[in-house]
């Protein structure tokens, strides 16, 4: 079982004006050299642009900026939105982050889903056929050698073949053949996990609940035979909250005071009801109205002692038949900071060891 962090971040003292972003930017690569100490596995870095709460518009400059600062833990995005970007441009630049980190890398792409963020680049609700062209250029460049032409309906690239004269076009991946690439699903049936399941790229479930994840890995796994791809489960990450003290008492005095319950009851629960979410964490076991923190801490959220942690983890992986990953969001722990890095080490250095039979259950 693996262990990783993804940092949206969730800055509600930023967006509320008792934080700058210098400080948001400090904490989280704070949280990177302490999971790179650890033995925590892989960090992530969200894209939002229109987001006071998600302020990360830049992931490819956190993980260059991670880089220097931890010597073993993976680096990625969760993800880029290619239609903000120049898919040409940011297949370079994102080669170049490959051989910074040291082919520690991880490419998470994504279309963007919220409309703000659209409106902004005036995408026009095209987002969906943009990621899917800004695919093809970003794996053509990655791993296909020149001269070809991608002439597409919103961008052209036209790779020329290598020239004696100029010794290029030279760049490649520090990966061989390219780095892992992810793709990011919630709804059921999603077409995101699908696609990545079609070419052959690794399935991240958000947050949502054991019903749900186990439709996502069917989407995916059945998209990945039509195609001819063999689905590993080891590959598949799971995002969920999980929180480890030396005690239940202490794990729960930590969420319920500091970070996670905050986070949850004053964002992400009027989040998730205001785009009509709720259904995915819970399976329709409550309506959608009564969903709660309280509820979460019950039903959802993996908190507690290593013990209690470990067998919550396992809960989750025999109810969704096993993945390989499980994420959980970077949380404002600015102000416990000893707590947060223990949380840390006891998920790699106790948990993990609880749960090291998994591997061979997996389906």
């Amino acid at each position: 079982m693996k262990f990783g962090l993804i940092s949206i971040p969730m800055a509600l003292d930023y967006a509320a004006g008792r934080q700058t972003l210098p400080e948001v930017i400090d904490w989280d690569l704070t949280v990177a050299e302490a999971a790179d100490r650890a033995g925590i596995d892989a960090m992530f870095f969200a894209e939002h642009y229109t987001l006071g709460i998600e302020a990360s518009p830049a992931p490819d400059l956190m993980i260059a900026a991670a880089s220097q600062r931890t010597t073993r833990l993976k680096l990625g995005a969760m993800g880029h939105l290619l239609p903000y970007h120049n898919p040409i441009a940011l297949a370079f630049r994102l080669m170049w982050l490959d051989h910074m980190t040291g082919g520690r890398y991880i490419a998470g792409l994504a279309p963007g889903a919220y409309p703000s963020d659209a409106a902004l680049f005036a995408t026009g609700g095209e987002n969906a056929k943009m990621f899917l062209e800004g695919l093809d250029i970003v794996e053509a460049a990655w791993t296909k050698p020149g001269p070809y032409t991608i002439d597409g309906d919103y961008w052209t690239m036209a790779m020329p073949g290598y020239d004696e004269s100029f010794h290029g076009p030279h760049l490649k991946p520090a990966q061989s053949p390219r780095p892992r690439i992810l793709l990011t699903g919630m709804s059921p049936n999603s077409p995101t996990l699908a696609e990545a399941g079609r070419r052959g790229f690794h399935p991240v479930s958000q947050q949502v609940g054991a019903d749900v994840l186990a439709n996502h890995w069917e989407t995916y796994a059945s998209a990945a035979v039509a195609a001819g791809h063999v689905p590993d489960r080891e590959n598949w990450i799971v995002a969920r909250e999980v929180l480890v003290g030396d005690t239940d008492e202490q794990a729960l005095a930590l969420a319920r005071n500091i970070g996670l319950s905050r986070l949850w009851e004053e964002y992400m629960i009027p989040v998730f009801k205001k785009l009509g979410l709720t259904g995915f964490l819970t399976g329709g076991a409550i309506p959608d109205d009564e969903l709660t923190v309280d509820w979460l801490f019950e039903n959802f959220f993996i908190i507690g002692s290593p013990d209690t942690v470990a067998t919550g983890i396992r809960a989750l992986y025999e109810r969704t038949g096993g993945f390989g990953t499980i994420i959980s969001t970077v949380q404002d722990y600015r102000h416990a900071q000893d707590a947060y890095r223990h949380h840390l080490e006891l998920l790699a250095n106790e948990v993990r060891p609880l749960l090291a039979d998994l591997a061979s259950q997996g389906a």
